[in-house]
């Protein structure tokens, strides 16, 4: 007999020894702790078949910020199945108690990192995230001089700089733009599972932070996993410590979640490699809730019909009229009517979220509509590209 339902906490053994086999991990104690910290506070579904759990994932919650407005977003992680059950549909079963889940939830957005973008695209997901990989020889490393601060660089573990960094972190601009609001237990979660994590914070003479950087010594490399800054003074003292690691490493790697290149601001631009890679898909859960509460980038807007395709979530398909007035904006789902606009939940999401915009989209046959109102409804939308700093 097969039985789909939410995991439990006596699930849990099970759940770990399934996520073991199925992406190949070693059994340890440091394992099971941060295992046990996110399925603590996920939620988890899971595919039976006679008392056996064949499928599971898990879907932890966060908050998120995009462009001044806070939204409930489920993180889709540890997709999961025996060999012998892959291929039987059980992961769509699992996406759809997910997403019934996030609706019970009020849960407007979720991301998740593909395995496969093809397979994430049938359940409305959408490549919405980049990461820019910098990689630089030392060898190769200009001589920098740098005014001297009244600041400071401390080095510390990353336990100790949670307290110091956590609010510097999620109030920071390159944040706001689809990141992570990172609460007590993410951050712990992060202490768990990465115990070789280094912290080095510039504080100012006054003792406010104004920058950090969180990295790994490799053999050959020093691998800079987040960097944030607030002020030239932080920028260069950080940039300062970097470099003091010269002679001990053959590279300098750093996988951002920056959308944009760093090799101009150096006096050589051509000694850093830089490279641009997909990284994790989103998808809109309920567009009502983000079409009523988006930070629109116009006051006003002429009512414009837009006809939105969903297969996997039928509530978010149909006829959307929207309009802006004065800074606010009015959403009505309407019975019957015509379309100005025609979309698929995927290429909306990428628009909303400005991964691209609308009329970039229509260049390629993505979107329907006539040039002016595609045009006018991408003014309404946030052409920043989102960052996502976290992975789950």
């Amino acid at each position: 007999m097969v039985e789909k339902r939410k995991l439990i906490g006596t699930d849990e053994p099970a759940f770990y020894e399934l996520a073991q086999y199925a992406f190949n991990k070693p059994d340890s104690a440091k394992r099971q702790e941060f295992f046990k910290q996110l399925y603590t506070h996920s939620a988890g579904f899971g595919v039976f078949d006679d008392g056996r759990l064949a499928s599971g994932l898990l879907a932890t919650p966060f908050d998120v910020r995009l462009n001044g407005q806070a939204f409930k977003m489920s993180g889709i992680g540890y997709v999961a199945s025996y060999p012998e059950f892959a291929g039987k549909d059980g992961i769509a079963a699992l996406v759809q108690l997910a997403f019934e889940h996030m609706r019970a939830e009020g849960v407007t957005l979720s991301y998740l990192a593909p395995f496969s973008y093809g397979f994430y695209r049938r359940f409305g997901y959408e490549q919405t995230f980049d990461q820019t990989h910098f990689e630089i020889q030392t060898a190769d490393l200009p001589r920098l001089k740098f005014a001297p601060s009244a600041g400071q660089v401390v080095r510390m573990t990353l336990a100790q700089a949670v307290p110091l960094i956590d609010a510097f972190f999620n109030q920071h601009p390159d944040n706001q733009v689809g990141g992570v609001q990172r609460t007590d237990w993410w951050w712990q979660y992060d202490v768990m599972k990465h115990s070789d994590w280094e912290v080095a914070v510039y504080r100012e003479d006054t003792g406010r932070v104004a920058g950090y950087m969180i990295y790994t010594r490799q053999p050959e490399t020093f691998v800079i996993q987040e960097l944030m800054t607030s002020t030239v003074a932080s920028q260069e003292q950080l940039l300062s410590f970097i470099l003091k690691h010269q002679s001990a490493y053959a590279t300098i790697q750093y996988e951002s979640a920056l959308t944009e290149s760093l090799a101009d601001l150096l006096p050589d631009p051509t000694i850093v490699k830089t490279t641009t890679v997909p990284y994790m898909m989103a998808r809109i859960v309920s567009l009502a809730d983000f079409f009523a509460r988006y930070a629109y980038q116009v006051a006003e807007l002429s009512a414009v019909t837009i006809a939105v395709q969903d297969d996997f979530l039928p509530k978010n398909a149909g006829l959307w009229q929207l309009s802006i007035h004065a800074g606010h904006a009015a959403v009505t789902k309407l019975a019957t009517g015509t379309a100005d606009i025609t979309v698929t939940i995927q290429n909306l999401t990428k628009a909303m979220l400005g991964y691209r915009t609308l009329e970039s989209q229509a260049h390629f046959g993505h979107v329907q509509g006539t040039p002016q109102q595609i045009a006018q409804l991408s003014a309404a939308f946030s052409h920043t590209k989102p960052m996502l700093w976290d992975y789950f």
